[in-house]
């Protein structure tokens, strides 16, 4: 291949990415990514179905490294940073990676939180690991998501074991070849599987939390000097071939890379349900602001989506826990319109999860799916009433998104109120305020305890 193998392409990349270069609409974008995933990070810290996971991880003890966000235990890097990405990927309002990359967040900002802390790095240092890992995942997502998915891999565990080498190569200064061998030890960790959209159980919430531990070790691994097959993507055996049937494009991952840096692409939340369930709560609102109805006058509601939404959010109906509640499009916009909310506290109550009124509208859905390719994120909502009337609209993409973004206020505002939970309003105001001056600061260590809760 020329220039050298995908792994060593990547790594001359990440080893060659620079604070200087990057402009002043990386730099904010990053600060927003890390505060969105803070927010929920900190809101996620003591919800019930992560808590089992943070138990075992308190369990381990370890070298006293880093902190675990709100609780204050001092782990490992490694396993501080784990707990943190579970805590990030709790309840479904983190936001997506590019092109299709999955929840790039929940596996790079608890890295650099952790390894920054471990480090004693500078904001910029980790602005900078933050745009390489957001990069390779992002890079990764555009070559072989399609593929990925198809076969039933969540792309969040497949992609997370490189963006977090890459982020933690870039903090521990990595040299190009060390970069490479630990692509290349990292792929022998890639895995997640995505079930839990059809039966439910919250290992989903892991799934980053695997890659980035995975990811964190293979960099010091490759540092200590460990090797690993440099054909790690493209080799017969390989990522390609292993989880994208061979169907991926290399050169995808290279073709306009930084242009725009995939940090600037990603895609917010601002309902806690998986993302395919998006495009058609953001219909169903416009609908009920313009028209006046009842759910009890619903007789069918049809949605058409691309193939791989149908199967990710239509397959459950009755809700069992949280993750299935949360993968359910017929439970959301059964909730929506029978108690007009579709808040986290809507998805966690199990008592709603039974209520036959909600469940009488998410029998209503009938999904099927859209064939026009080239219009791959179009959703179609159509709510027939009652006496005939029937009520429309469609969205080619979801609000949050790239190409429809969140202003700055909606992001803040989400923030105030995931962290305003947990921690008092004058810590959240400094939060926000340590954020955005990252790019000044000479290490996070005034931020990590404005993060906890008070002794």
């Amino acid at each position: 291949m020329p220039g050298g193998t995908v792994a060593s392409r990547l790594a001359r990349w990440v080893t060659g990415l620079k604070y200087e270069s990057l402009s002043p609409e990386v730099i904010f974008q990053a600060k927003r990514c890390l505060l969105d995933t803070l927010g929920v990070q900190i809101r996620g810290s003591t919800l019930p179905w992560i808590q089992p996971v943070y138990r075992y991880i308190r369990s381990l003890g370890g070298r006293e490294e880093a902190t675990v966000t709100y609780h204050g235990d001092r782990l490992s890097a490694p396993y501080a940073a784990y707990a943190n990405s579970t805590f990030s990927y709790s309840c479904e309002l983190q936001h997506h990676g590019s092109f299709g990359s999955a929840h790039t967040g929940v596996i790079i900002v608890p890295t650099v939180q952790a390894l920054g802390e471990k480090l004693g790095s500078s904001g910029r240092d980790i602005i900078a690991a933050m745009v390489a890992g957001y990069e390779v995942q992002g890079r990764l997502g555009a070559a072989l998501f399609k593929a990925v998915f198809k076969r039933h891999f969540h792309p969040q565990g497949v992609f997370g074991v490189f963006s977090a080498a890459a982020a933690a190569g870039k903090l521990i200064g990595l040299d190009e070849e060390q970069q490479a061998h630990a692509f290349a030890i990292a792929g022998s960790h890639a895995s997640s599987i995505l079930e839990y959209d059809q039966a439910g159980g919250e290992v989903k919430r892991i799934h980053g939390a695997i890659g980035l531990r995975s990811g964190i070790q293979s960099a010091f691994m490759a540092k200590e000097g460990l090797t690993g097959p440099l054909s790690v993507f493209e080799g017969k055996r390989g990522i390609f071939a292993s989880f994208g049937g061979g169907e991926a494009d290399p050169e995808l991952l290279f073709s306009g890379i930084g242009q725009p840096y995939c940090i600037t692409q990603c895609r917010f939340r601002i309902y806690p349900t998986i993302g395919s369930c998006h495009n058609a709560l953001d219909i169903v609102n416009d609908l009920i602001k313009e028209h006046s109805f009842d759910f009890r006058d619903v007789e069918k509601i049809r949605v058409g989506m691309r193939e791989l939404s149908v199967m990710h959010v239509t397959s459950i109906s009755r809700p069992h826990d949280v993750i299935s509640a949360q993968a359910s499009l017929g439970y959301s916009l059964g909730v929506r319109l029978v108690k007009g909310s579709n808040d986290l506290e809507m998805y966690i109550d199990p008592s709603l999860w039974r209520d036959p009124e909600v469940l009488s509208v998410a029998d209503k859905l009938d999904a099927y799916t859209l064939t026009d390719e080239s219009r791959p994120r179009m959703t179609r909502v159509e709510i027939r009433l009652k006496g005939g009337r029937v009520l429309e609209g469609e969205q080619e993409d979801a609000r949050g998104s790239e190409t429809l973004p969140f202003s700055q206020e909606i992001i803040e505002t989400k923030f105030r109120r995931l962290a305003g939970v947990m921690i008092a309003p004058d810590r959240v105001e400094q939060v926000m305020q340590h954020v955005s001056r990252l790019d000044e600061l000479p290490s996070i260590s005034g931020l990590v305890p404005l993060l906890q809760k008070r002794g």
